[in-house]
């Protein structure tokens, strides 16, 4: 079994950029963390290739395997993204996607 990354990119609108980064650090990502299915986390802005209007933020949440973030997508990931919905709107669009680590030098 090989680890997984469970990656969300956001683009934010920003007039709630500040607000939003906060939410993020003191409820979402401890939310999903909490939740015990992975082992450690990177929040990361984007760096824009070009000048943007919105700022893009990554965070990569680190899975054992595919099955925990298959278990956190069944158990977790629709009342977090409700409540994200709720706060945030329009204001922060995410996509996700789920990345396999072939190699790692630590």
């Amino acid at each position: 079994m090989s680890e997984h990354i469970y990656n969300v990119t956001v683009v934010v609108n920003p007039v709630v950029e500040t607000r939003w980064l906060k939410w993020m650090r003191e409820e979402h990502i401890p939310n999903v963390m909490d939740t015990g299915l992975f082992s450690s986390f990177l929040f990361t802005q984007v760096f824009p290739e070009q000048e943007q209007d919105h700022p893009s933020y990554s965070i990569q949440y680190r899975a054992a395997d595919l099955e925990s973030i298959k278990l956190y997508m069944q158990m977790y990931a629709d009342e977090l993204r409700a409540k994200s919905a709720k706060a945030w709107g329009e204001h922060a669009l995410a996509f996700r996607t789920v990345l396999e680590v072939l190699d790692e030098n630590e």
